[in-house]
């Protein structure tokens, strides 16, 4: 459940005090975000049985590796998300060469980047004793300590950083406004700007000089006030840990501040800390019962936390409420509903996904698989796959979606029109294949069907197309059951 949210990225969220205050970012449609589901690139399981992807395997592996091809392979090992096998690279080459610092700060930054901050501390501190100015060991060390709101510890990591470096310009900066020292984290900010480098890193530091400016902007503001604008940027950037301890600072002081619970909210959301994220959103539940927001992030909390009732329940009455974009409402809406098997409720979510952003072919699969799979209303799916067709007519997947669609009012000529056209188009969509298979199944020619099974499992490499394509295969031969798809894989082994 808590890798169910798609996703990294920006919805824009405002709260108001008095003039528009808080302006958060959150995924956007269809994409991986920071709460609840872990983001791209973060690395997968530290443990030991990794698989090594095909893209990877070599042949004639029995020459020994060199230094620079272990630490090669281990970067890309991690930016593929294998961190077990990146690690171990980089231990090899931490062997090969002992004296350079390089591999055990990989390591580190990769533990840091699972969370292991204990781990990641002990492999930055070994790589600083090789040597004790390594910019990328120094920048890891602080952020772990910042994972563990050790914010002294961080700003005397980042304050001995001597380098013209934009990152560490950047978290010195942001520590700095942390401790209160403002007006030198104005001037580290506004270094790290100068400095560029990082369009990412630049936008950051920005948000943290808005902040400032607005609060400057309200002459006589409080204490209270510019805490929780840089806990707004906190949040907008990603440093939750930051965030938290300056709002639990924030409602010592004003515990009705509304906007500030919900911050707090929204940072616990952003450490996947959902039992505290329902309990901070409900004291601004309290206070606002009928903000959008609030209820929105409170379905992500419950979410969260696997009551799915309650999830889509908050999520409906934010969107009545208002809540824009509703894309994003509807879009999540649908994924809760098909986890309640509730097939209606998920399909016109998807619809109304669709009808609000149909720039991705991609966003009519699932409820097209729920009208033709789950409700069994082929006419439905055919209007929507036509409604695919109509925004994208030269992709070939609209086309391939046509073709499926009118397998299942049994229209087979015009399906087989479908999928040739999107085969014309690109002969190399496995999906096209799966939907041959099952156009020649309902031919009655299982000879065929059974090839062309065997070529989309192929073609899928383990993606979803290739699990379909196995099942439609078992079923076909009789041995449904083989939920391990031994038997076609067999069979593709001895062709």
């Amino acid at each position: 459940m808590k890798k169910a949210l798609s996703g990294l990225i920006i919805l824009v969220l405002i709260f108001f005090v008095g003039t528009a205050l808080y302006v958060f970012e959150v995924p956007p449609f269809n994409a991986g975000g920071p709460f609840i589901a872990k983001r791209e690139g973060v690395p997968r399981s530290s443990g030991t049985q990794e698989e090594l992807p095909d893209f990877l395997t070599e042949e004639g592996v029995s020459r020994a590796k060199t230094y620079d091809e272990h630490m090669n392979r281990g970067q890309l090992l991690t930016e593929n998300g294998y961190s077990a096998l990146a690690i171990a690279e980089f231990e090899s080459a931490s062997k090969m060469a002992p004296t350079n610092p390089a591999p055990l700060a990989a390591i580190g930054k990769i533990h840091l980047q699972s969370g292991d901050t204990i781990k990641a501390k002990l492999s930055l501190q070994e790589a600083l004793k090789l040597d004790q100015n390594n910019i990328e060991a120094k920048i890891s060390l602080g952020k772990a300590h910042i994972a563990e709101r050790n914010i002294d510890e961080a700003k005397a990591v980042f304050d001995s950083i001597q380098v013209h470096n934009q990152i560490s310009k950047y978290y010195q900066g942001i520590v700095t406004a942390f401790t209160g020292d403002h007006a030198r984290a104005k001037t580290l900010l506004n270094e790290t700007i100068n400095i560029g480098g990082d369009p990412t890193i630049t936008s950051y530091a920005q948000k943290y000089l808005g902040a400032y400016n607005e609060f400057d902007a309200n002459q006589g503001g409080s204490n209270v006030h510019l805490w929780t604008l840089l806990a707004r940027s906190y949040n907008q950037t990603e440093e939750f840990e930051m965030a938290i301890p300056l709002l639990f600072d924030v409602i010592r002081e004003k515990k009705n501040y509304r906007d500030a619970w919900i911050l707090l909210g929204y940072a616990y959301l952003g450490t996947e800390k959902y039992q505290d994220a329902v309990e901070a959103l409900e004291e601004a539940q309290k206070l606002d019962p009928q903000k959008a927001e609030t209820l929105f992030f409170l379905g992500l909390a419950y979410f969260g936390l696997g009551d799915l009732q309650q999830a889509a329940a908050n999520l409906e009455l934010a969107k009545n409420n208002g809540f824009e974009p509703q894309v994003q409402i509807d879009q999540k809406l649908a994924e809760i509903y098909l986890q309640m098997k509730e097939y209606e409720k998920a399909a016109n979510s998807y619809e109304n996904v669709v009808s609000l952003n149909n720039e991705d072919v991609n966003y009519f699969i699932k409820p097209l698989w729920i009208y033709i799979d789950r409700l069994d209303q082929p006419e439905k799916a055919v209007a929507l796959a036509n409604k695919a067709l109509a925004a994208h007519p030269e992709n070939a997947m609209s086309h391939n979606l046509v073709g499926w669609a009118k397998m299942g009012t049994d229209n087979l000529v015009e399906a087989q029109e479908s999928l040739d056209k999107a085969r014309e188009l690109d002969p190399d969509l496995d999906a096209i294949y799966l939907n041959y298979g099952r156009l020649y199944e309902k031919r009655g020619d299982k000879n065929s069907a059974i090839a062309l099974y065997k070529k989309a499992y192929e073609m899928g490499q383990g993606n979803s197309i290739s699990t379909a394509a196995a099942d439609l295969y078992n079923k076909l031969i009789g041995k449904a059951d083989e939920v391990d798809y031994a038997v076609l894989k067999a069979d593709l082994l001895h062709q």
